[in-house]
């Protein structure tokens, strides 16, 4: 029972800690695919497509700032490129791609422009003029966190720890803390 006892008390926290690693890198990667996806099929599409945040996928959450994506996400184009979009109208516009909620207590936090959405223009960039970020945070707080760095120009790559702090930061150089 006490070599038992020990085995489990070692095991388990690190059990603990290799889930929230899966879930962290599954779910970052979901979300660098989507943002991929969304600006390749503007490309190739030759038409704007937004990637928002959605629980339902039908329609986007544009109000509050708390810039939650992890409830789940829709991506559609959007020929018109409102700004504010509220939801998919189907007469003009295609539902793409649907993501659902995040498993586990994780959240994936937009930052500046990307609070909400993501619209790609035909030309690979955003239409905000402006870059953003999206964090990844567990209940390990800052130290864990990982981040996705979306440049004006549309590009999509992880955050790096470049002042060896142990906290990512953003394309400004800016840590990138779990709120």
């Amino acid at each position: 029972m006490a070599i038992a006892a020990i085995v489990l008390s070692v095991g388990v926290p690190s059990f603990q800690s290799y889930i929230q690693n899966n879930r962290q890198t599954i779910a970052i990667n979901e979300m660098a695919t989507a943002l991929q996806l969304a600006r390749n099929s503007a490309i190739s599409r030759r038409v704007p497509v937004t990637l928002c945040k959605s629980p339902n996928g039908i329609n986007c959450v544009t109000g509050g700032g708390s810039g939650d994506w992890s409830q789940g996400w829709m991506m559609f184009t959007n020929p018109d490129d409102i700004d504010g979009v509220t939801g998919l109208n189907p007469g003009t516009e295609v539902l793409l791609r649907v993501h659902h909620a995040l498993q586990g207590n994780a959240t994936l936090i937009g930052s500046g422009p990307v609070v909400n959405q993501v619209t790609f223009m035909p030309q690979g960039k955003i239409n905000n003029g402006f870059g953003g970020t999206i964090t990844h945070c567990d209940s390990r707080g800052n130290t864990a966190a990982v981040a996705l760095v979306i440049s004006m120009g549309g590009q999509v790559r992880q955050a790096e720890d470049t002042n060896n702090d142990g906290i990512v930061e953003n394309g400004s150089g800016n840590p990138v803390p779990c709120p």
